[in-house]
Parts: structure tokens; C-alpha cells; sequence
């Protein structure tokens, strides 16, 4: 049989119940928050100090940063890109031809042109340049009206032959220009040796005489301009010879690779 508690038991019960569970519950709340508020504050302070000590650790020197060390790596490449650039740009100028796709080098070409005509080419330039300093020292002036008189001249003798300057010019690898510049050398030698380059009637017709038989039938009259202009370019190529070898003695002439054959 079930012994029923009165009403003011229960409640005594209760109320001591009650009582302690308070300071019970209270002090398990305290209890577990302090902690995670402690935890809490560990993990901030971790968290916020983090960056700092990375910062401090891991700073990438301002010479090692990515872009110049980019910047660095690309120069090499560039510098090849630029060679092979002009290399293709100037292939004409160090290939003068190929065979079955081996090349034949400029340098080649000059190597086997020395050894060929190195001695008469070099000893041409060198009189040139010292027939050029000679006239400027005597002061004698060609002028462009000239040349163009004596390349008209020609032209008119060569098409009178039934040819043409430009065709002969063009077989030969020349062009007007230098033919002037030639033209220039050789009408001022004619200035500087005009005083010792004279014809005489007496020299006109030992001309004609001597070479009667190889001119046909033609009276003096009919050939005297040529026979005289004949015999002034014989004087004048003699006399210049002679001029040649005594300016040649008095001139400071080095040759450094190899010499001419034979001197001025």
C-alpha cells in the first residue's frame, strides 16, 4: 500500500531540492566558461600575432623579387633574338651564294680575289689616292661640266661602234659614277701635265706616215684631229709614268697585309 506524503512535506522537499541546486548549477556555469574565455583569448593572441612573426621570417628581398629575377632570365633570349635578327637582315652582306645549300661566304670571295688581283687592285687604289692628294695640292678643279663633256664624248665614239656605255658599263660591274670619278683623275693629270704634253705638225705626219698602210685611203686632212689626239694621249701616258715614279719616291706609302707586285 502506497504511504501518501502530505502537502507540506513535499514542499519542504522541494524547497531543499531547490536550494541545492542552485549554488550546484552556478558554479558549473562559472566553472566551464572562465575556461573558453581563457581558450579564447589564447587563440587571439595567436591568430593576431601570427602575421607578424611571418612577416619577420619570410620578407623577400627587394633584389629578389620576382620581376627582375623575370627581367634577368629574358635578357639572354633577347639578346639572341636580336642577333639572329640582324644575322637574317644582313644575310646578303656575309653570303654572296650557295651550293646545295652550303654556303659561299663573303669572306671567301675576298680571301680568293686577294690571292688573284689583291697586288694590281691595291696598287691602283694606291695611286689613285695619291694622284687625288697631288691634284689638291696643285689646286686643279675638275668641274661636273667637264665630265659631263668627256662621258659625252664617249658615249658618242662607242655608239658610232654601234655600242652602248650603259650595256659596257653594266658587263663590267661599273657604273657612270665611278666612270666620272675615273674621268676626273685623268682630265686633271691632263691639266697638271699640259705644259709638257705638246703635238707638233712634224709629229702628226710621222703619224700618218708610219701607219699609212693600216689607214687606208685617206688623205692627213681627213684624219688629223685623230692623229693628233692619238699622239697627245701617247705623250701624255709617258709623261705621266714619269710623274708617277718621282711623286712615288717622295710619298709615304705602308703596305701591312702584303704588297704589290711591283712598286709605284
Amino acid at each position: 500500500m502506497a504511504v501518501k506524503k502530505s502537502p507540506t512535506k513535499i514542499k519542504a522537499v522541494a524547497k531543499s531540492n531547490k536550494a541545492a541546486s542552485k549554488p550546484v548549477a552556478k558554479s558549473v556555469v562559472k566553472s566551464a566558461e572562465k575556461p573558453v574565455k581563457k581558450a579564447a583569448a589564447v587563440t587571439t593572441a595567436k591568430v593576431t600575432s601570427a602575421p607578424t612573426a611571418s612577416k619577420t621570417s619570410f620578407m623577400m628581398p627587394s633584389s629578389m623579387t620576382p620581376s627582375k629575377l623575370d627581367a634577368k632570365k629574358l635578357i639572354k633570349p633577347l639578346i639572341l633574338l636580336i642577333i639572329l635578327g640582324v644575322a637574317y637582315l644582313l644575310k646578303d652582306e656575309v653570303i654572296v651564294a650557295s651550293v646545295n645549300g652550303k654556303p659561299i661566304t663573303r669572306f671567301a670571295l675576298i680571301q680568293s680575289l686577294e690571292q688573284q688581283s689583291a697586288s694590281t687592285v691595291l696598287e691602283n687604289l694606291t695611286l689613285q689616292m695619291l694622284v687625288q692628294q697631288e691634284l689638291k695640292k696643285a689646286g686643279i678643279v675638275v668641274t661636273s661640266e667637264e665630265l659631263d663633256q668627256e662621258l659625252t664624248k664617249i658615249e658618242e665614239q662607242l655608239s658610232a661602234q654601234g655600242q652602248n656605255l650603259d650595256d659596257l658599263l653594266k658587263a663590267q660591274g661599273l657604273t657612270r659614277a665611278q666612270v666620272k670619278e675615273q674621268l676626273a683623275l685623268s682630265k686633271g693629270l691632263e691639266k697638271l701635265l699640259a705644259d709638257k704634253v705638246t703635238v707638233s705638225e712634224e709629229e702628226i705626219t710621222k703619224y700618218f706616215e708610219d701607219n699609212k698602210e693600216f689607214m687606208g685611203d685617206v688623205k692627213l686632212e681627213d684624219v688629223r684631229a685623230d692623229i693628233e689626239a692619238q699622239v697627245r694621249q701617247e705623250k701624255l701616258s709617258t709623261e705621266q709614268q714619269k710623274w708617277f715614279a718621282e711623286i712615288s719616291k717622295n710619298a709615304d706609302i705602308k703596305y701591312y697585309k702584303f704588297a704589290p707586285s711591283k712598286n709605284l
